[in-house]
């Protein structure tokens, strides 16, 4: 029987990256990878039972908690951590194309906060837009969905994937920046495939 696994954010998200972590970690098999953008999404999704394992960030090295996540597990006793892994976090600043000019720093909030001073430095007084998540950013960029005078932060994967034009690399606070993601389930729920 497949593994339906959820995972925050989309293809190409440090979200993914933690959750192939997993696969590997625990030695899943037959996984079927579910992205649902957001931590609400993958806690509804473990209650309904649509998924049988969630990934989710609880925490950055730089940004500290992660907030979407602890206000999706507020009051949600019927969930349990399984297991946590440690993803190292690199940001790289894209564009549309070469020569656009910069006005608004997209990205997901944990991102934005991660690059603060970095951002201030090489963009001082530049506007910030919040999105759901890094990846998003820029599959909304290359689909135009954001003007061409947005700069995106994500993952290499991500821009490299949306064929945009890279800025600059590793545009985080601290070269140590580092996530912690948590693989949940529903508590009573057994133990899928290699997991103990």
């Amino acid at each position: 029987m497949m593994l339906r696994l959820g995972y925050m954010g989309i293809p190409f998200s440090n979200s993914e990256e933690a959750a192939l972590r997993f696969v590997d970690k625990c030695d899943l098999e037959d996984v079927k990878m579910i992205p649902l953008m957001c931590s609400k999404n993958v806690v509804e999704a473990l209650e309904h039972k649509e998924i049988d394992l969630g990934v989710v960030a609880v925490k950055n090295a730089i940004a500290g908690a992660v907030v979407e996540t602890e206000m999706a597990m507020k009051g949600k006793d019927i969930i349990e951590t399984v297991e946590n892994v440690d993803v190292p976090i690199h940001h790289y600043l894209y564009i549309k194309r070469p020569g656009c000019e910069i006005r608004v720093i997209a990205s997901h909030v944990q991102a934005l906060l991660q690059c603060k001073n970095n951002l201030e430095k090489l963009y001082p007084g530049t506007k910030k837009m919040e999105v759901a998540d890094t990846a998003y950013a820029a599959e909304m960029l290359a689909a135009g969905s954001l003007s061409d005078e947005v700069a995106v932060i994500c993952r290499k994967e991500a821009g490299d994937h949306y064929e945009l034009t890279i800025l600059k690399e590793n545009i985080e606070d601290d070269e140590r920046n580092m996530t912690t993601f948590a693989l949940m389930r529903l508590k009573n729920q057994g133990r899928p495939n290699g997991l103990s």
